[in-house]
């Protein structure tokens, strides 16, 4: 079974993020946390095999918390979500080992399910 995690200090986009990935595919487990010291404890016992991640969370960045998630856990894929869509953050995104870049404003869910369905399961 393929887990997924949501790093989002948005609680309401958190929540409607992940009950619109619980309705669309319902064989996922889906965990999530308000920010990346949190995701970084509650993934202390294994990895996900994908996290979405924003990009401005309190604290620690989205992309500090991506590089620390690649660095550690190579084989997690990462979704970047943000309101951002600045070359430069791509880039930068790309540099920390991000694998997927999401506009918040105009979230694709065909795409985003079809990034879900290429990582293999037990990825780990």
């Amino acid at each position: 079974m393929l887990r997924v995690f949501i790093v989002e200090d948005n609680r309401i986009f958190r929540e409607s993020f992940k009950t619109i990935l619980q309705e669309r595919l319902p064989s996922i487990v889906i965990e999530e946390a308000g920010n990346g010291e949190e995701a970084l404890q509650r993934i202390e016992g294994g990895p996900p095999d994908l996290m979405f991640v924003d990009m401005r969370l309190g604290g620690m960045t989205g992309l500090e918390l991506a590089q620390k998630i690649k660095r550690d856990f190579p084989r997690t894929r990462i979704a970047m979500l943000t309101g951002y869509d600045f070359p430069e953050y791509r880039r930068t995104a790309s540099q920390y080992g991000v694998d997927r870049y999401f506009l918040k404003d105009s979230l694709d869910w065909m795409e985003i399910e079809e990034f879900i369905q290429s990582i293999p399961k037990d990825n780990h």
